[in-house]
């Protein structure tokens, strides 16, 4: 079996070849608490930001070099509900591993740029757990590696079994990590939804769960 780390470094290897032509850049803001009001509505070069695609890319051929799954490139995708970047395309990522979940990489619209985004969905039909950039815009850009670090932290939820999707109607809950998660729809303040998640997270009954195995395990 595949360590995490063997599979970190070696989508590591494969991104010094699906970025070459990507660009990378620090937090345009040294005070995020005092940016412009006018670049919340400035896309300057959305076009940097496929550099998420590369990332994406490096992450699929790691995982097939690595014989824990096999890639549709051009997959027709069912969504639970529609995500809400457009999207142009999408490739489906199947594990060997048995009850582990499917994984989505959608390519999405930033801006003008038709692929400049990426979405990620899990399971059959898919359920959209993130995209990236969240935003996009001058205002909320934090630069490259904060971009790529996020994305790489879900990814690394879906492939290693940690991710969680728990919902009740308008809430839901995503973890992605020990003590990583996050949640919408709850009118609370922060301190009771912290403590509102951790029983949820503890006893989900009456919630629906998506989850799965760890890709890692091929054993069948």
């Amino acid at each position: 079996m595949i360590e995490v780390e063997e599979l970190q470094a070696a989508v590591d290897a494969a991104f010094l070849q699906t970025s070459r032509e990507s660009v990378t850049w620090a937090d345009p803001h040294r005070d995020h608490s005092s940016v412009p009001a006018d670049a919340y509505s400035r896309l300057t070069n959305p076009m940097k930001w496929r550099i998420l695609g590369s990332r994406t890319d490096a992450w699929l051929i790691a995982l097939v070099d690595a014989e824990l799954a096999v890639v549709d490139r051009h997959a027709t995708v069912a969504w639970k509900s529609q995500p809400g970047p457009l999207m142009s395309h999408a490739e489906r990522v199947v594990p060997v591993a048995a009850g582990a979940l499917e994984l989505v990489v959608a390519h999405s619209q930033v801006g003008d740029v038709d692929d400049a985004g990426v979405v990620l969905g899990a399971g059959d039909p898919a359920e959209c757990v993130n995209w990236f950039p969240d935003c996009g815009c001058d205002a909320c850009d934090s630069g490259s590696q904060n971009e790529l670090d996020h994305l790489d932290a879900h990814l690394l939820s879906i492939v290693t079994g940690s991710f969680r999707r728990v919902s009740d109607g308008q809430r839901v809950i995503t973890v992605i990590g020990e003590d990583e998660w996050s949640a919408s729809g709850f009118h609370l303040t922060a301190r009771r939804i912290g403590t509102q998640v951790d029983a949820v997270l503890a006893n989900p009954h009456g919630w629906n769960e998506l989850t799965g195995g760890s890709w890692l395990d091929t054993k069948i």
